[in-house]
């Protein structure tokens, strides 16, 4: 496979991957939004809470809400960036630091996501869980942000393998909308 194919490659996959998880933490937001209005109202209206609200908003959806669409804003450029002096830059100094920039995103995230697997593998070993008014499992949530920062890592490969080939196109950039509507 060329490197122009393996690119296609990684861009595709990685663009499935971003709508997948702009999708799971769209629907987590919603349940989150739903639960909480539900023990709200149950619990000012009829005194009878929803048990392990905060747990489950906590431990199951946030990291959903959170994490998973961190992939989603880098690969659409989103992140802050500081562009006073780069955009005055030659276009060969701006790849070299979009390279650069890859790089330590790639060294740091990917650092970041070896750790974070690690743990939660320990987590899931032990089955980690809170005691409260129900003991609820809850190691779930380490994976999805493990998940989360493998879908970064996975985006910034395709910035980078992009600067490689020398494509000028945007790196795994989707338009959620349009892609549901396709």
């Amino acid at each position: 496979m060329s490197r122009k194919n393996w690119t296609a490659w990684l861009d595709s996959a990685v663009r499935r991957l971003n709508i997948w998880a702009m999708w799971v933490s769209g629907i987590a937001l919603v349940l989150m939004a739903a639960h909480v209005s539900f023990d709200a109202f149950f619990k000012y209206l009829f005194s009878l809470p929803i048990p392990a609200t905060l747990e489950v908003v906590a431990y199951y959806y946030m990291p959903a809400v959170a994490a998973l669409p961190i992939a989603y804003v880098e690969a659409k450029g989103g992140h802050i960036a500081v562009e006073m002096l780069y955009d005055r830059l030659p276009l060969v100094a701006q790849k070299a630091l979009q390279a650069f920039n890859s790089l330590v995103i790639l060294g740091f995230i990917g650092l970041l996501t070896w750790l974070a697997g690690r743990e939660a593998l320990r987590k899931y070993d032990i089955g980690e869980y809170m005691f409260g008014e129900y003991p609820i499992i809850i190691w779930p949530g380490r994976f999805v942000f493990t998940a989360a920062l493998v879908l970064m890592v996975l985006v910034t490969l395709a910035k980078l393998m992009r600067l490689v080939v020398g494509s000028s196109e945007p790196v795994a950039a989707v338009d959620v909308k349009q892609e549901t509507q396709a």
